[in-house]
């Protein structure tokens, strides 16, 4: 008896089946959110995130027994990327034309350049075939600029140019009847046609080319239609 009295009492026994574990929060719910709210700021980057993210959270807490929590959060991620990618989705909708409408200006502005440098070169061409075929004809420029071919040009599409708005050739205005002694300012070669910025491609009898404005080729072409 003495013996048993001495003895410790037992320990009691600790039943653990029925211990809680506190449930932890989700990271992959937290970042789905996290990319929710930065997608209206990041578009697609953020809101493509946050819905997968969101889903793949919502997978996993409901799998977890209870171990996982922030269904809520991943709900609100995949809403937040869903509203940001509908943003990205009418901005992007709304610049696209806007950014095609450059382009196009830009594609535009692009070939009248091109169209002037080329009938300018064309002219400038032109002009001192005249001059070549006045200096073996007395100083007198030819009647028409067909008869530079093919003796003071081998290229006879240089006689004409495309008309952007149609896409027909059509040849350059010729004002016959000028010799090396006429006024250096006078006119002898144009495009026939203007440019967007209304200008104009101009060969001068002192064998200047120059693109001046339309409303300037006009006052000229009146006051040389005056002396004649």
């Amino acid at each position: 008896m003495m013996n048993d009295m001495n003895k410790p009492p037992p320990m009691p026994s600790v039943d653990t089946s029925h211990s809680q574990i506190a449930p932890k929060t989700s990271a992959t719910a937290i970042w789905s959110l996290v990319f929710g709210v930065s997608s209206f700021c990041l578009w697609i980057l953020g809101s493509i995130p946050a819905i997968i993210l969101g889903i793949i959270a919502l997978v996993k807490i409901s799998g977890s027994q209870g171990q996982l929590q922030g269904k809520g959060l991943a709900i609100a991620g995949i809403i937040t990327g869903g509203l940001g990618f509908i943003v990205a989705a009418l901005v992007a909708a709304m610049m696209i034309p806007a950014f095609v409408a450059v382009q196009e200006s830009a594609k535009v502005a692009v070939q009248e350049g091109a169209k002037i440098v080329t009938q300018e070169g064309d002219i400038r061409v032109l002009v001192t075939a005249c001059h070549s075929y006045a200096a073996k004809n007395g100083g007198k420029f030819p009647d028409a600029l067909e008869d530079l071919y093919p003796d003071y040009i081998n290229d006879e599409s240089l006689l004409k140019t495309i008309i952007r708005e149609t896409g027909q050739q059509e040849a350059y205005m010729y004002f016959s009847g000028k010799t090396v002694s006429s006024e250096p300012r006078s006119l002898l070669i144009a495009s026939p046609d203007i440019q967007k910025r209304q200008f104009r491609a101009v060969g001068f009898c002192d064998s200047s080319v120059e693109n001046i404005e339309n409303a300037e080729f006009y006052r000229l072409a009146e006051l040389e239609s005056d002396e004649q």
